[in-house]
């Protein structure tokens, strides 16, 4: 899981730089792999071109005349896009660029440059987040920019990103939100509200759409409408998101579903509703039928693969990937929203044998009931205000699981005899509130509310394993075990031949131990049945 600490600070007040915040997440159990700046450049500042003429010595190079802010530097530039008036990115003298990469006051065929002017790709940017433009030609920043400011925070780029090694029972933590949680109980800092508001129109989607289910493996199913959807790029902030989470932007209706499966751990799915028509099934795949996913790959399917269905064929593959038939694209103006609960062993197993995909991990791992309806409302809420769409009224569908928080009763008395530290009541209550775990306590007895987004925690000791770490086990006092133990000696008979042994051995004589004799009904019972008697 990679972390944007841009994207939970939307979610969580915390001020700490980048490595501590990485340190104090493994300190509470969550190891990370990395944590480094998205953009991870030196020494750049935002630069206007002044003048742009032909190098003498070149057809291709361009000496440019850029203010940095305080001062004027010629620079030698080979973009062909380098232009007069443009606003560039300036790496200094002194620079550095990922690869090793250090700017220095030079000459290029005898032209002296002080510096560089920076394309995306040089940046460090991984390849599949960039646009042709970005390799060929030098980043335009807008026309606002302002010569010797930050680029990378005027491009919203200013990010850290922690990649996270996740425990396998720690699904919650694959989303933003998740971590907002976790990473407020640290710091004692409550989550942020989330905005779900927006408008809807008086056609309720009840009258319209149909949803009809066939298995046993699919607990929640619920939908919403939004017509009139313009597809244009997203804006920038989701981009970036997208990119530090590592997940390439592609267009904002794609951009949206791929931002909330991470802010909120729920997998979406949008169809092309005029594709669709007006009834969904969900029921188990045939044997052998098959379907072209969104990767246009034919795929032959398990009588155990969850599929979803219109009155005819599948349309996309339950928890792993939309089918080919019912894409987004550039022509789509009517959406169908998805957000369902399926059987995780399903899902695990169709992903095994077919695709493993960002949403096939998260319903492996489990996906939290009482969160489905927010991120479809969420979804709608993005779309309307970055689509333009038009939200019809309700919902469609079925939730059949359980959304009250499960319940769970232990003592103090347990809780210190578990952890072995001295844990206080007042411990114990301030712990549980940084969880955001209501609980009640009476007579140093704890009734524990633990909520449904954490599907690790079911009994006692899970609870009693969150108050250690985030009462932090560093706090814990090695003490060696106190039991009762005795002088050993041998047996009297034992010391009485111990004793002779070491007689005759004075009298040099040599005690020969040979193998023990067995008598032959006891041979038999170790004997292989086909060998023969003779061979005893």
């Amino acid at each position: 899981m990679k972390l944007s600490t841009n994207f939970v600070k939307d979610y969580v007040d915390i001020d700490v730089d980048l490595k501590t915040l990485a340190e104090d997440m493994t300190g509470v159990g969550n190891e990370y792999d990395s944590a480094q700046k998205l953009i991870n450049a030196t020494n750049l500042v935002v630069g206007e071109v002044i003048e742009c003429e032909m190098h003498p010595d070149s057809d291709h190079l361009h000496v440019c005349k850029v203010n940095v802010g305080n001062e004027i530097l010629q620079i030698v530039c080979g973009a062909p896009n380098v232009r007069k008036g443009s606003k560039v990115i300036v790496a200094l003298v002194g620079a550095e660029l990922p690869g090793d990469f250090k700017i220095k006051a030079g000459k290029i065929r005898g032209v002296e440059s002080n510096g560089m002017l920076c394309s995306i790709a040089e940046l460090g940017l991984d390849s599949k987040f960039l646009k042709p433009e970005d390799k060929e030609g030098i980043h335009e920043l807008p026309e606002t920019a302002v010569p010797g400011e930050d680029p990378i925070k005027l491009m919203g780029m200013d990010d850290g990103v922690i990649d996270f090694e996740l425990t396998a029972n720690r699904g919650d933590l694959l989303s933003i939100l998740g971590m907002a949680y976790e990473i407020g109980a640290i710091y004692d800092k409550k989550v942020k509200d989330i905005d779900l508001s927006y408008n809807q129109s008086n056609e309720d989607i009840n009258n319209s759409f149909k949803v009809n289910v066939k298995t046993d493996n699919c607990s929640i199913f619920l939908a919403k409408r939004v017509e009139n959807v313009v597809i244009k790029e997203s804006p920038t902030f989701i981009k970036n998101r997208l990119i530090a989470s590592g997940i390439r932007p592609i267009n904002n209706v794609v951009d949206i579903s791929n931002y909330v499966m991470l802010e909120f751990g729920e997998p979406l799915h949008f169809f092309d509703l005029d594709k669709l028509g007006g009834k969904i099934i969900i029921r188990q795949a045939r044997d052998k039928e098959e379907i072209t996913t969104l990767d246009n790959v034919k795929r032959t399917l398990k009588d155990s693969d969850i599929v979803i269905s219109d009155e005819y064929h599948p349309v996309a593959l339950a928890g792993v990937m939309g089918g080919l038939d019912t894409e987004v694209t550039l022509n789509t103006t009517n959406i169908l929203i998805e957000a369902a609960i399926f059987n995780p062993y399903n899902i695990r197993y169709t992903s095994k044998e077919i695709l493993r995909s960002e949403a096939s991990l998260r319903f492996e791992k489990g996906i939290d009931p009482n969160i489905i309806e927010t991120a479809l409302n969420r979804a709608a809420y993005l779309l309307e205000k970055y689509a333009n769409g038009t939200v019809l009224n309700g919902i469609v569908g079925f939730n059949d699981r359980d959304l009250n928080d499960k319940e769970i009763l232990l003592s103090l008395d347990k809780i210190v005899s578990v952890l072995g530290m001295d844990v206080k009541k007042e411990d114990v209550i301030d712990i549980l509130d940084r969880l955001n775990f209501k609980c009640r306590e009476k007579d140093n007895v704890f009734k524990v509310y633990v909520p449904t987004r954490r599907l690790d925690v079911n009994i006692k000791e899970d609870i009693i394993e969150e108050i250690g770490r985030m009462y932090g086990y560093d706090n814990m006092k090695g003490t060696l075990p106190v039991v009762k133990i005795k002088r050993g000696q041998y047996l009297s008979k034992n010391r009485y031949i111990k004793d002779i042994k070491n007689r005759l051995s004075a009298l040099s004589l040599n005690e020969v131990i040979t193998y023990s004799l067995v008598n032959k009904k006891e041979i038999d019972l170790f004997k292989d049945e086909n060998t023969d008697d003779t061979d005893n």
